[in-house]
């Protein structure tokens, strides 16, 4: 019965730890993005980086941003079986930003890798594929914001 009650207590202890993420406070930023252009490139993408930029369009800070974005995106066959077909693809984006404000100009290239199996249905595959995508333009966006947080304009 006494290990049942410190176990008890001990599971209580941590659910109040006060844990709070590490960049919870950090969502106060002093820009917005005045426009982004996508130079040619994996239209999926592109919009979903814009997407995930939407909030940003909005003139809610001191500093307004112009980027200029470039998309690189391949999918190479990474490993093949014997009779050589595709086992594994290796999935690669990369984003050259071009940030321009009135102060400065900035040049940021984020790479996001990423090995998929081969489907034998390809629909599966190519909805797969787009999740992927999403995820990639996710991180990617948020690496983004990150890095554009960090500018000193002052």
């Amino acid at each position: 019965m006494k290990k049942i009650i410190i176990i008890y207590l001990f599971s209580l202890l941590l659910q109040s730890c006060g844990y709070v993420p590490m960049y919870a406070n950090n969502q106060k930023l002093d820009f917005y993005i005045e426009e982004i252009i996508f130079d040619d490139g994996d239209k999926d993408l592109s919009l979903y980086i814009k997407n995930y930029l939407n909030a940003y369009y909005k003139p809610n800070g001191n500093n307004k941003y112009k980027i200029n974005t470039l998309i690189e995106y391949t999918k190479k066959s990474a490993s093949n079986s014997l009779t050589g077909d595709t086992v594994e693809y290796d999935l690669l984006t990369q984003v050259k930003f071009i940030i321009t404000s009135e102060e400065f100009k900035e040049e940021l290239i984020i790479t996001e890798r990423f090995k998929m199996k081969n489907f034998s249905d390809e629909f599966e595959e190519l909805q797969y594929e787009k999740t992927i995508k999403q995820n990639m333009a996710r991180l990617i966006t948020s690496k983004l914001l990150t890095q554009m947080s960090r500018f000193d304009v002052n």
